[in-house]
């Protein structure tokens, strides 16, 4: 009476306890390299804020409809709305934890003519959109698909701004007749939009704060006019860690890698022993399922015979041969006793079957 384990069951063992002592040796590596690699490693991040703008005109015999060329200067009296597309990435150099958050807005700013950028007499801001988040990764990838993320695509409408540019000044000037105030000097007033997106990422771990501010500034009380950018789109930052070294000796060494090298043949050898399936037919049956998957479908029944006449083919790569030629794909049928292909060929049903239990 044989009272060892059968052969199958031993090789499952050995695979299991090979892996156990692989699966230590690679905690015993990666706790070396991690802290081995910490010592003196420079942590680095990149962002970069994307823009891109279209102008599009109300429908005119000049200009044909679609996108202005962003190369040319624009007309007011022609713009119908514009749109604007906000995009953000940020490259970490390595995995690590990463709040976000989104904020973008309009401003419809009015100033006096011929004063400096930071003055101005009246404005209003509207907020566009705001997300916020967290992820682990090493990448951050916003695009404008408008998809709830950070980023996305806004229709700004200056016409509608510049109606309440003219309201303003109507009610100013009214102002200065009904409390007979003189102007000195003065020579009106100036309007535009700013349109600013501004992305924050913040990693505690490692002490990164960065915000990304940039947009668009777009004057609305000229005919002629351009699209100019604002801000900073993009970000650099990198410090370093240090850590304390593992020292390994040689001998050390010499031995992780013997019983690594060890486990890892142990692994193959048995892995390669058990899947190898003693039925020849069923070999075959799945390489052709392995090798021609995109080509072939599954079907829960094998096909009905009775409404074709069926032809058997004596190669399975005659059958792909046809499918091909059809543009079709291989019907299969796998069943517990046999796997059958088959393809339709006008009133013909072309066959190759494998049966399992016939191995002659």
């Amino acid at each position: 009476m044989n009272k060892g384990l059968p052969a199958g069951l031993a090789g499952w063992w050995l695979t299991i306890a090979c892996s156990l002592v692989l699966a230590v040796m690679l905690i015993m590596l990666i706790i070396y390299v991690s802290t081995y690699f910490r010592e003196d490693y420079t942590i680095s991040a990149f962002g970069q804020q994307n823009l891109s703008f279209r102008v599009f005109y109300l429908e005119n015999t000049i200009f044909p409809y679609g996108p202005i060329p962003p190369n040319l200067d624009f007309l007011m009296s022609y713009t119908d709305f514009i749109e604007i597309d906000s995009s953000f990435s940020a490259d970490f150099s390595r995995e690590m934890h990463i709040t976000y958050s989104y904020h973008s807005e309009k401003k419809f700013i009015i100033r006096p003519i011929g004063v400096a950028d930071h003055r101005l007499v009246f404005q209003n801001i509207y907020t566009l959109a705001e997300a916020s988040g967290s992820v682990t990764a090493k990448q951050l990838s916003f695009s404008a698909s408008n998809d709830g993320t950070p980023g996305g695509s806004y229709t700004i409408f200056p016409k509608e701004h510049i109606d309440s540019y003219f309201k303003f000044v109507y009610e100013q000037a009214r102002q200065m007749l009904d409390e007979n105030v003189v102007a000195v000097g003065f020579r009106g007033f100036t309007g535009e939009l700013q349109i600013n997106f501004t992305y924050i990422i913040r990693s505690p771990e490692f002490g990164i704060y960065e915000v990304i501010s940039h947009g668009y500034r777009l004057p609305i009380t000229t005919e002629l006019f351009t699209i100019d950018m604002i801000g900073t789109p993009n970000f650099s930052w990198q410090t370093n860690l240090a850590a304390d070294r593992i020292d390994i000796t040689l001998p050390m060494a010499i031995i992780f890698v013997l019983i690594s090298a060890s486990a890892v043949y142990g692994i193959f050898t048995n892995m390669k022993q058990l899947s190898v399936d003693p039925n020849p037919n069923k070999r075959e049956a799945s390489t052709i399922l392995k090798k021609y998957s995109d080509e072939i479908v599954i079907y829960d029944k094998p096909a009905n015979l009775s409404r074709y006449e069926s032809r058997v083919v004596q190669d399975f790569y005659d059958l792909v041969k046809l499918a091909i030629n059809l543009n079709k794909h291989i019907m299969c049928y796998n069943g517990d006793d046999f796997v059958q292909f088959a393809v339709v060929a006008d009133e013909f049903l072309c066959l190759y079957v494998i049966h399992y239990n016939d191995i002659s």
